[in-house]
């Protein structure tokens, strides 16, 4: 019992902690996305629909992304995350699946 109100009170406590946070931006790519290089093993992904357009920048597995003219995303669950996966592909027929290793939202410098 006493362990139950003790979770219950930690809850209650921290629940204003964790919603004055910002909002975690959500890419579902199932829907319409924009993925472009950004640098190194890096992109920048957002979405297109919706009214959250905010950017996350993914650090990934992939090598030579500056040479991709397509990359596309896929998630196991509804929001983009570490693990997912990402195809990159050429003009010409390349193609490369790698991962994604880390995800942080992006604000462009300047």
């Amino acid at each position: 019992m006493k362990a139950g109100i003790a979770a219950l009170l930690f809850a209650l406590t921290s629940a204003p902690a964790l919603a004055a946070g910002s909002n975690p931006v959500c890419i579902d790519p199932r829907y319409a996305y924009q993925a472009q290089f950004l640098s190194g093993h890096d992109i920048v992904a957002k979405a297109r629909l919706g009214a959250d357009h905010r950017a996350l920048k993914m650090t990934t597995t992939c090598i030579f992304l500056s040479n991709a003219d397509f990359i596309s995303l896929s998630a196991d669950f509804r929001c983009i995350g570490r693990g997912d996966t990402v195809v990159t592909s050429t003009i010409d027929g390349h193609r490369q699946i790698c991962r994604i290793t880390h995800v942080e939202p992006y604000s462009p410098a300047g």
